[in-house]
């Protein structure tokens, strides 16, 4: 280990302990909205719409929690019908705690997928917390601040055309649970975004509507373009801005996702997840944080031997520069009797970089295989391009 390894080790550790006296008590929200557990799913739909709320505390008096009704879990279960009461199909989340860890409920942002989780004590809400309350710890810090986006960003963006239906746009975002795409035409230039709101409010004043499923337009999708219902003012950051030029825009204009543009092209996509994501990354553990995220239940099967091959590759890329965190997405297409292709997006944390790669293929094995060695490519050129450039400044500094 050389000297410019062991600085940044302690740069690292030195950032961690600053993100971890941070305080979720001093982060979450003391005042927030609830449903009883008699509210029927129309009315607990109607008002997570009202409020901008993807997730709600369930509970009698507004002080036990009994569970959460959250809208990513409404959107599985499309078939229920809309007078099931809350407190029937209210999960209850992890616990957090005003003590718990900030690296620590990062992580649990990113396992449950919440927009927002209850802060507890002996199961008694002391408060919330959000994705929104996370992401301001980057304006306390210079050295979050000062990131640049191009470092964080997603670059493989997925997106939808404007004349596409919508219920391109609705398979997409269940296959790859996201919430919001952006919306370009045929040159691959910005012109909208369009996130589940839109269509699940859509759907709610064209029809009426027995099932969940329905009310969110999952069920059986309106027959409209994307352009019908998408958000054509969109807020952009360029890839040189700073990540806490980033919050600021997400705060001022509440919105979680910023496509990234270059000539009014799609270069990438930053979004809270990622943020989230980030501050994850710096949890102190003894193995690297792995998810593995979109896995049917006939696939699972091969859980274990992507694990291993994950598992092997973080090894070599970490004699050049030690993982923190990996997270990879399955989307499974062409689901026949024996014939599926599939999708994989990964997305690595290093100590010093992000890296984002995907692979496509009829056997998921040889996929998550491909991704990985893509993965190990792109270090090992990093490190190159490292070692080429000081031996430029060195000949320079010479000449």
């Amino acid at each position: 280990m050389n000297a410019q390894e062991i600085a940044g080790i302690k740069k690292r550790e030195q950032l961690r302990s600053m993100i971890e006296t941070i305080k979720i008590a001093d982060l979450m929200s003391k005042g927030f909205e609830f449903v009883s557990p008699e509210e029927q799913l129309s009315d607990v739909l109607k008002k997570m719409g009202q409020l901008d709320l993807h997730e709600m505390p369930v509970s009698l008096d507004g002080k036990r929690l009994m569970g959460v009704v959250s809208y990513g879990t409404l959107l599985k279960r499309r078939n229920l019908p809309i007078t099931t009461k809350a407190g029937s199909i209210a999960v209850m989340p992890q616990e957090i705690t005003p003590d718990t860890l900030v690296t620590e409920v990062a992580e649990a942002f990113m396992t449950s997928g919440y927009r927002q989780i209850p802060v507890v004590r002996g199961q008694i809400i002391q408060g919330i917390i959000s994705r929104t309350d996370m992401i301001k710890i980057v304006q306390g810090i210079r050295e979050l601040r000062e990131l640049k986006v191009r470092d964080v960003m997603t670059e493989d963006v997925q997106t939808v055309g404007s004349e596409d239906p919508v219920e391109a746009a609705l398979l997409s975002m269940k296959n790859l649970t996201i919430r919001t795409l952006p919306v370009v035409d045929d040159s691959h230039q910005l012109t909208g975004i369009i996130g589940i709101k839109q269509v699940a409010n859509y759907n709610w004043r064209e029809r009426k509507r027995e099932t969940v499923g329905e009310i969110t337009g999952d069920n059986s999708p309106v027959k409209v373009n994307v352009s019908s219902v998408q958000l054509d003012s969109v807020v952009t950051v360029d890839e040189d801005a700073d990540l806490g030029e980033v919050v600021e825009l997400m705060l001022q204009n509440k919105v979680s996702t910023l496509p990234v543009v270059e000539d009014k092209n799609l270069v990438g996509i930053i979004t809270k997840y990622d943020i989230i994501e980030l501050l994850a990354s710096f949890r102190q553990r003894d193995m690297v944080y792995t998810q593995i995220t979109g896995l049917d239940q006939e696939d699972k099967f091969a859980a274990e031997q992507m694990e291993k091959d994950i598992t092997a590759s973080l090894q070599k890329i970490a004699k050049i520069s030690r993982p923190m965190l990996f997270t990879l997405h399955v989307t499974k297409y062409n689901s026949q009797a024996a014939s599926n292709k599939y999708s994989l997006n990964g997305r690595l944390i290093t100590e010093n970089k992000v890296w984002v790669a995907s692979a496509v293929n009829w056997d998921l094995i040889k996929a998550t295989i491909d991704l990985m060695q893509h993965l190990e490519r792109m270090v090992i050129e990093r490190k190159e391009e490292k070692i080429e450039h000081r031996k430029k400044a060195r000949n320079i500094g010479h000449s």
